[in-house]
């Protein structure tokens, strides 16, 4: 995580099927992790941070409970 508390959802993908090969955000009616992780906004921070392409965008998310 970053000084705010921030982690790329990309590293916390992999770290996720690492510990948990079995993991699908498919498994819980999401296409994608950060569908799922946007669900639960009483949990997770979600921010969506531009990049230097038009088109491109990286994800940011934050447990909420270890911020306070």
């Amino acid at each position: 995580a970053d000084e705010d508390g921030y982690a790329f959802l990309g590293t916390l993908g992999n770290l996720l099927t690492k510990k948990y090969p079995d993991f699908d955000p498919r498994n819980y009616g999401f296409s994608k992790l950060s569908q799922l992780m946007e669900s639960m906004p009483e949990r997770f921070e979600v921010d969506s941070r531009e990049t230097g392409h038009p088109n491109a965008r990286h994800i940011y998310v934050r447990d909420r409970k270890s911020c306070k």
